[in-house]
């Protein structure tokens, strides 16, 4: 400015400004910034969001006439139930139970910030003042005439977040406003600073996606309690799948394109697993067979699988081989079995669902599945025994088995009507799978003519050791002794007074268990890493 023009002030502004004039020169002069900061943004992913263009961005270096800078980064990510100003509905909870960190951390380079600058009274040194949705964070810190990048904690209650979309779509993204007050401290102006980029970074866990078993839906996660006690932890999660009773490799088509449409619905880009019984092999089958082209979109950080049958189940077996004798012959019968196994194989239909879990089919799935599972997935599995006092039966009294009715009308059909006979079912059912091996179908002939009567029988190839079981899947089929065992690395079994049966195996004291494997994964893989 001309000294001229400055003289014909009043003689106080003129030396005011005078003064402003030789700490320029001092510190020297305020540039226009030109080009961009030499800080590249860091990359953009459901737990980093940035913002690189906005009206408040890239500008020439301004002072405060031109100011305030302002922009906006959006989030993307849902992370629980927010409250109208899409606030966190209870953040403190939140970070309580490890969901979210406490704070986020807000970065951005700042231009020519002489927070340093050494002035004489009463100039004093740059404080550009930040504001985060409203609320005051702190000063940007800088040096004359070059770039600094700038680091703010924010409390994460301060933040903002989207409600979660609808299946296959994403959650609309929501404004966190900055705004940057210019030269604050100054009654006149005489700094200057621009904002070339900004990026806001959170820690939060991975949403959970529940998928059911054989002959169910989604809804058996809340009938059983496993989805309550992940209510009552605050952790994300879904449980809307729900598949008509099929094979394996048509689940795992269908969960190629459910699980996408959910991760997408989360804004994420990382899910973990759980699984029940039939629904851990549907699992597996959708992991080696269609993540690997999915994972440039998210990423599968664990499978839980709760009493899946990893090696088949024996009672699949007797099931299947009571279709078939029934199928080659006019009287079937049964050796090395519980007297009630005839009522039970009436009782159960083998479905498309059932015929996949014979040991024979399974043993041929493991050798094409399990050496294509993806490298990174952390797998856990949890097995039972439902034999709760110990006397290697299915009792009434102690109900052990009240949870498998509340999943099957058939058996609550049959309960209805004689406890006895329904107990003696889900016995039969037991012994079978604590007692057999193996099952083998012979076939004799008798009559002569055209008047000949084909018999069969099925019969139980004995096991050396009786085996733990929850009436559908053994101990070690849950585990995956021998097949996926060696890829598991957390593995619980709930025996004795602490026993499940195959329903309840999925209940909350369950979830309690399978909930610190899933943190412990995050922290060391996921979007809870230091």
């Amino acid at each position: 400015m001309p000294a001229l023009t400055l003289l014909s002030r009043r003689p106080c502004a003129a030396l005011h400004l005078l003064l402003v004039a030789l700490v320029l020169a001092a510190t020297g002069a305020e540039a226009q910034r030109v080009g961009s900061s030499p800080f590249t943004p860091p990359p953009v992913n459901d737990i980093t969001f940035v913002v690189d263009a906005a009206p408040g961005l890239d500008t020439p270096c301004t002072f405060r006439s031109g100011g305030p800078l302002r922009f906006s980064v959006k989030t993307t990510r849902y992370v629980g139930e927010t409250n109208a100003d899409g606030t966190l509905r209870d953040a403190a909870a939140l970070v309580t139970a490890g969901i979210i960190a406490p704070t986020a951390k807000l970065t951005m380079p700042g231009f020519d910030v002489d927070s340093a600058a050494v002035v004489s009274p009463p100039i004093q040194p740059e404080r550009d003042r930040v504001l985060f949705n409203g609320q005051p964070l702190g000063f940007l810190q800088g040096v004359n005439n070059a770039w600094v990048l700038n680091s703010f904690e924010i409390p994460i209650a301060r933040l903002r977040f989207p409600s979660r979309g609808a299946a296959g779509t994403a959650p609309t993204p929501v404004n966190n406003d900055v705004v940057i007050e210019i030269d604050t401290a100054n009654t006149d102006e005489v700094w200057c600073t621009a904002v070339d980029w900004a990026a806001l970074s959170i820690k939060a866990l991975s949403p959970v996606i529940l998928v059911h078993g054989n002959n169910s839906n989604g809804g058996f996660y809340d009938r059983q309690g496993f989805a309550a006690t992940l209510r009552a932890q605050r952790i994300p999660f879904d449980n809307s799948i729900d598949m008509p009773t099929d094979f394996i490799a048509t689940h795992g088509a269908q969960l190629n394109t459910l699980i996408p449409n959910i991760v997408k619905s989360f804004g994420v880009d990382s899910v973990h697993l759980v699984a029940h019984s039939k629904g851990g092999l549907d699992s597996r089958d959708y992991l080696a067979r269609y993540q690997p082209a999915r994972d440039v979109d998210f990423k599968v950080l664990s499978l839980t699988t709760l009493s899946t049958p990893h090696n088949g189940s024996v009672l699949a077996d007797v099931l299947i081989a009571y279709e078939t004798a029934a199928a080659a012959s006019s009287f079937v019968s049964f050796s090395g079995f519980p007297g009630m196994t005839a009522a039970l194989a009436r009782t159960l239909t083998a479905d498309n669902g059932t015929r996949n879990l014979t040991t024979g089919f399974v043993a041929a799935f493991n050798g094409g599945n399990i050496g294509s599972l993806p490298a990174a997935t952390v797998f856990n599995t949890v097995a039972s025994d439902a034999d709760t006092n110990g006397n290697a039966a299915i009792d009434s009294t102690p109900d052990e088995y009240r949870d498998l009715r509340t999943e099957s009308v058939a058996l609550t059909r049959v309960h209805s009507v004689s406890t006895a006979t329904s107990r003696g079912i889900v016995d039969a059912m037991y012994q079978i799978l604590r007692n057999t091996a193996s099952v083998s179908i012979s076939y004799s002939t008798s009559g002569v003519g055209p008047f000949t009567v084909t018999t069969s029988t099925v019969a139980s190839v004995p096991l050396a050791a009786p085996l733990g079981n929850d009436t559908l899947v053994t101990i070690p089929s849950g585990q995956g002794t021998g097949s996926i065992a060696g890829r598991v690395s957390n593995s619980a079994i709930f025996t004795g007074a602490a026993g499940r049966n195959h329903s309840n195996v999925a209940n909350g004291g369950v979830a309690v268990t399978v909930v610190p494997w899933i943190f412990d994964v995050e922290r060391r893989n996921g979007d809870l890493r230091p």
